[in-house]
């Protein structure tokens, strides 16, 4: 039986949390399986209702385990997490979180630019630009639907590449000797449409995370636009913020 220790600083229900978390990341208790009840934590560790309820929605809180009425809490499906402090590209978000990214390539078009992509890209709609419309999986479960537009002078030749099993970002460092600097995103809440949910495989109306991003070389230089969709039980983002010193920019002045 799993061992707890009464006379540790730490709390019953920390102690039976962390063990239930080592027993999901060694894959003991597999993704979608059924965790501990209270009853059977109770049972287990002899500890009260109320130790038992807390461990539980601690690891409901972290997005471990999700519960459903009438039948119990589950392991969830691990959240990917995207530090909107680092430029990364979606291979190595999912590399970093120890699953396994693949993509599916809707379309990869030549074609002039809407004027949203146009202004992003500081281009005339009469330039010409690669459309990739990409679906983003994780562990083989579809995760985001991304559509990237990217000036054709800055990456000609690009339609020669397979984005089905290459990265974007690797081909523009590696192949074009672009030095990608910074990216700046609009985050809002979005729900599925028929398109939307057929193509992630959810239900109409499904919460979702909608992102446009605009990613600049060194040099200031736009090199992509993108609109991005990702499902919000899967994904979060983590923003780094500094505390702004007033007092020490009038000192400056």
């Amino acid at each position: 039986m799993p061992q707890i220790s009464r006379v540790s600083y730490t709390p019953l229900y920390q102690q039976i949390c962390e063990l239930m978390r080592e027993k999901i990341n060694s894959g003991e208790i597999a993704i979608g399986s059924r965790v501990w009840s209270e009853s059977d934590i109770m049972e287990k560790f002899h500890v009260s209702r109320n130790t038992a309820r807390k461990a539980i929605e601690t690891l409901q809180n972290e997005g471990i385990v999700s519960r459903i009425q009438g039948k119990g809490s589950f392991v969830s499906q691990p959240m990917v997490n995207y530090g909107l402090q680092n430029l990364m590209s979606f291979s190595e978000e999912i590399h970093e979180r120890r699953l396994v990214p693949s993509s599916k390539v809707v379309c990869f078009t030549r074609e002039h630019p809407e004027s949203f992509h146009a202004e992003n890209l500081k281009i005339s709609e009469e330039d010409w630009v690669f459309k990739l419309e990409r679906v983003r999986y994780a562990d083989g479960d579809p995760i985001a639907y991304q559509v990237t537009y990217i000036p054709e002078k800055l990456c000609p030749g690009l339609l020669d590449y397979d984005f089905s099993s290459q990265s974007l970002y690797v081909v523009f460092e590696k192949n074009f000797n672009h030095v990608l600097a910074r990216q700046k995103t609009l985050i809002k809440p979005v729900a599925a449409d028929d398109y939307l949910a057929g193509i992630l495989n959810v239900s109409l109306q499904t919460p979702l995370l909608y992102t446009e991003s605009v990613t600049y070389l060194a040099g200031g230089t736009p090199i992509e636009s993108n609109k991005n969709i990702y499902l919000s039980e899967r994904y979060q983002f983590t923003v780094l913020s500094h505390r702004f010193d007033p007092t020490r920019s009038t000192e400056e002045k």
